[in-house]
Parts: structure tokens; sequence; C-alpha cells
């Protein structure tokens, strides 16, 4: 059986793979972008859904530490295991990226099969609809890690929608120094200040201040030109939101003053394991940051939701 098809059937599973039932899907602004023909990787039609809890129904052969009535976060990143990437423990660089809710079929449906190696296990006494944010958090976590440690003592982060309010989170949480926030929305610019940022301001109301290390977590030109500019000679840009077509960078002034631009792409296993542990042990509490939950009967209007500019994060329950 291949995991791409995913079927819902019952008929054996391969040597280890899990069949999960999903408890609440979360969706993401990169689904939006699917779902609208959008995504540098992805068109419609395709299943949905990357970001998911929940209970392990069956274990094939082989998938060892894994029962059935486990709670679980899965990693949506379907890599090929055998690549340079995967062997070096970077399966999200396997190319190409074969990603449940992209290329290969997403969690939005009531049973699905994925490998045991993308199945982490999370304790049974955590909300589902904490759980559920999982994989959000997991990006941050992995988007700040990218962040060199000598860069992270005044740091700027452009963008405070779920992935850039879920970074200021974990910065706090990694022992960042000063954070500040760019962020249109005063409700979203309020969030980030109740997880840590110590400054959040609208664009435009920065002057000249620069900082040692700047996430862009929108990735439009206006917001690149901003970052490149605002970081200080030898400091990090670590861009984290999914642009929709080339940019422009600054590079006269990038290389002259030995400015570094890096990236963030998805997230690694261990990343997983911290940010479970993050919610496990209340450091990362995602409460607030979920605005609404849909039933699956109200799917459609859910994504519908999920455009708003006010809504942060929007769960799916997708289980009876």
């Amino acid at each position: 059986m291949s995991v791409q098809e995913s079927p819902e059937g019952d008929c054996a599973l391969d040597r280890g793979d899990v069949r999960i039932a999903p408890q609440y899907l979360g969706i993401c602004g990169s689904d939006l972008h699917v779902l609208a023909g959008g995504h540098p990787f992805a068109q419609p039609p395709t299943v949905p859904g990357h970001e998911v809890c929940a209970i392990v129904t069956e274990v094939g052969p082989g998938a060892e530490g894994i029962a059935v009535g486990d709670h679980a976060v899965i990693d949506p990143i379907m890599a090929c295991g055998h690549c340079r990437a995967c062997r070096s423990g970077r399966p999200n660089l396997c190319e190409p990226p074969n990603v449940a809710g992209f290329r290969a079929p997403g969690f939005a449906r009531t049973s699905h099969v994925v490998p045991a190696r993308n199945v982490h296990i999370a304790p049974k006494d955590v909300a589902w609809t904490d759980l559920a944010f999982t994989e959000p958090a997991t990006c941050a976590r992995h988007s700040a890690g990218r962040m060199p440690e000598d860069c992270r003592d005044d740091i700027l982060v452009i963008g405070a929608g779920t992935i850039g309010l879920s970074i200021v989170r974990a910065l706090r949480i990694m022992g960042a120094g000063k954070l500040t926030v760019i962020e249109p929305d005063p409700a979203k610019r309020a969030f980030a200040g109740r997880l840590g940022a110590d400054r959040c301001v609208a664009p435009g109301e920065l002057r000249s201040e620069t900082f040692s290390g700047v996430f862009d977590v929108v990735a439009a030109q206006t917001t690149l030109n901003e970052a490149c500019t605002r970081v200080i000679a030898g400091g990090t840009v670590v861009v984290m939101g999914v642009p929709n077509g080339p940019r422009e960078i600054p590079l006269p002034s990038m290389q002259r003053f030995e400015r570094t631009l890096t990236s963030s792409g998805m997230y690694q296993p261990g990343d997983f394991d911290d940010a479970i542990e993050w919610i496990r042990s209340g450091a990362f509490r995602p409460g607030d940051l979920v605005t609404d939950v849909f039933d699956l009967d109200d799917a459609a209007r859910a994504y519908e939701r999920a455009k708003e500019p006010d809504s942060i994060k929007v769960l799916i329950h997708i289980a009876d």
C-alpha cells in the first residue's frame, strides 16, 4: 500500500505503516494559498490539511513504539527516507517536497495511513485543541532555531499572523532578548505582547532602528526590503513567509556588510518533540490563538472564516 494513496478501507497495512483517525485539523494560510491556486508547490484539486492531531487506530508490522489508542501529532512531510537530505536528518529538504495537503493527499479525512516515522506520540492529558496547534508551534521552533544565538539579543519579527505569533513565543521560550513586532492589526499586536513581545508597532512606525536579527513572516517585496535594511551589519534575516513569486534583495549592502539572508522550511522531527513538550509543560499555551472550532459538517464555513483578517487559528473537529 502506498502512503500517498491513504485509503480509508480495512486492507492490511504495509510494513512500517500506521493508520490514524484525525481528531482536529488546523487550517493554515498555505492551505488557503493552495485552494486559491497561489502556492508555489501545489495546485488544486487536492485533499487539504497538514496540521493534525489524531488517535492511532491500527499499527502495521515493524511500527515499533506505537500502540493502538495512542494520541499523536503527525509530521506531514512524506519524505523518501533515503536521499542525502533524509540520511542527514533533514527530511524537510527532501526533493521534490512531498507534503500532505500539497503534493500528497492531506489529512482532511476521517482515516489516513502514514509512515510510523511521521507519528509523534503525545501525552493523553493534553487537550486535543491544544495538541492541534503543535504543527504551527513546530514551525516556530524550527524557524527560531535558524537564527544564530549571537543574533538573538535584539530581534524584529515582521508579521504577527499565526506563525509570527508562534515565533514570538518560541523566541521567548528559547531565551531571546528584546523582541519587537511589526503588525498592522491592533488585536494581533496585542496578542504578540501577551506572548512575550516587548514592543509592537504598526507598519511605518519604526524610525531608523536596526536589529541583530529579523524574521520576515510575510515574504512580500516590501517586508523583505524592510528586513534587509533593518538588520545590522553582520546580522541575520530569516525568511519564514511563503512568497507567491520571485523577490529582489538589496544585494550590495547585504554583501558588503556580511548580512546573512537565510530561510526556514517547515521543520525536522526533533522540532515536533520540542513543541509537544512546550505545550505539555504550559510554556506554549495555544488556547488564545485558537479563534474558532468548526464541526466537520461546517468545513466550508471554516475555510471562509480562516480567510478573515481577525482569525488566527481555525480548527475543524474531524471525529464524531
